[in-house]
């Protein structure tokens, strides 16, 4: 017995309706925390992997065994699609480290903090680890970054300096006073962090942080009430996808299966004004 054609059509809307539509192609990608659950980041990576963007700013925790080299071919199996199709910078987590230094070998680092510039962009991957009591890592990013001619700065590094964690917030009022004033003096556009299990963004003094740290570990509780007017949040499993726009670069939340949290969009800098 065929359907009638009124039920048919009605079906096939039902169908379109439950439709996840995919996001936008993006140029450049921020994301990190993937380690803990493998299956989660090959979800995240093969997003990115189609998200058509070349340039991939990770803020750290890469794998649950820092010195097993099992865990770094397991890495080095999700992330081989993405890291095909362009840089890979990524800042030094604190479930990184290891005596065996493979984290610095997998990425092929020569120091714990760096410069690159891409295009129009100054990357400035740092080292959160010791909270930025680093003097001589302080010294050199003032130095280096008062004598970028690029037209957007970011900076990637694990620890935030604002966090909506009640039980966890006391890290960044440690970190805080060491950096943010740093970046703020600097005119940075932004800053990429990951360590607080979520989404999260803010505007601060210029400064727009993004954490992003759903690549795949087990989320954290978060509270949106700790941010402040216009802070962005979720607890999810996540990357952040960047579009350049003429002088502005947008923001795009995007999930593990590859669609747009329009809701959680933002413009990450605006060189316009």
């Amino acid at each position: 017995m065929r359907a009638a054609p009124g039920f048919t059509l009605l079906l096939l809307l039902l169908a379109a309706c439950g439709e996840k539509k995919k996001a936008a192609p993006v140029d450049f990608v921020a994301y990190g925390d993937c380690r803990h659950q493998p299956q989660v980041h090959r979800k995240v990576a093969r997003a990115i992997a189609a998200s058509g963007a070349n340039l991939f700013l990770v803020t750290g925790d890469l794998c649950d065994g820092p010195d097993e080299e099992a865990s770094w071919v397991e890495f080095r199996d999700i992330v081989k699609d993405v890291r095909s199709k362009g840089p890979y910078y990524c800042s030094f987590g604190d479930h990184d480290s290891g005596e065996k230094n493979l984290f610095m070998k997998e990425l092929g680092m020569a120091k714990p903090y760096f410069d690159k510039v891409e295009g129009d962009y100054h990357v400035f991957i740092l080292d959160s680890r010791d909270k930025f009591r680093d003097a001589a890592q302080i010294e050199w990013l003032r130095k280096t970054a008062t004598a970028s001619k690029s037209k957007h700065k970011f900076a990637i590094f694990h620890h935030p300096p604002f966090m909506v964690d009640k039980d966890r917030g006391r890290e960044a009022d440690v970190i805080r006073p060491n950096i943010h004033p740093v970046l703020t003096e600097l005119k940075f556009c932004a800053a990429f962090c990951g360590h607080q299990h979520a989404f999260y963004s803010t505007l601060r003094d210029g400064v727009r942080y993004v954490v992003t740290a759903g690549g795949g570990a087990p989320l954290w509780k978060i509270d949106p009430s700790l941010g402040g007017p216009g802070d962005l949040s979720r607890r999810f499993h996540h990357f952040v996808g960047l579009k350049v726009n003429g002088p502005k670069i947008d923001a795009h939340v995007i999930d593990e299966d590859g669609v747009e949290a329009e809701d959680l969009a933002f413009t990450l800098c605006d060189h316009s004004r």
